[in-house]
């Protein structure tokens, strides 16, 4: 009686689990990481005013926008079509956050990524008044790659059959 309601109940979490993949895979990220150049950077957001994060507002390693400075708005260009719509919804309708590169007077310029058209982004001019949904990002430090022996991962999945091997016999005999 014990196993038909243990292996209901794993039926049953199954099920759920593979019921709520959707609904969890359509959710924005709230941290992406990716390649730019031969480094890694984790992306996310913030929500705020440009007088109120000034420190924000500039290149690693002062600040977290590896973009700002770039006057072509190049760099932020790139940034946002390879994070693309993975961060969500941003200030304009059907574009994601704001990937700020440059200050004028009262504006910070920068550019935003169509959620839907990777090939579509507006370069706009935002007011530094206002609460306004950045792009902040964090390179992430790589460690000098280290090589594995040759044999060492042969022996690791003969390791890992003759494990199965093992279980499979056990819950075979106790059944």
């Amino acid at each position: 009686m014990t196993k038909v309601i243990a292996k209901h109940n794993f039926v049953a979490l199954m099920v759920a689990g593979g019921l709520s993949l959707p609904i969890v895979s359509a959710l924005p990220a709230s941290a992406v990481t990716i390649s730019i150049g031969a480094k890694d950077y984790e992306v996310t957001v913030f929500v705020g005013k440009y007088f109120d994060n000034a420190s924000l507002f500039q290149a690693p390693p002062a600040g977290q926008m590896p973009w700002w400075g770039d006057s072509t708005g190049d760099t932020a260009a790139e940034f946002a079509a390879t994070v693309f719509n993975q961060l969500g919804q941003g200030p304009e309708t059907g574009y994601g956050p704001v990937f700020a590169y440059d200050f004028a007077g009262i504006n910070v310029q920068g550019i935003v990524q169509s959620l839907t058209n990777v090939a579509a982004q507006l370069d706009q001019a935002f007011s530094a008044n206002n609460d306004i949904l950045y792009a902040v990002a964090t390179p992430l430090s790589q460690g000098p790659v280290t090589s594995v022996p040759g044999p060492l991962p042969v022996v690791g999945a003969l390791g890992a059959f003759t494990f199965s091997r093992r279980l499979r016999r056990l819950v075979r005999n106790r059944v």
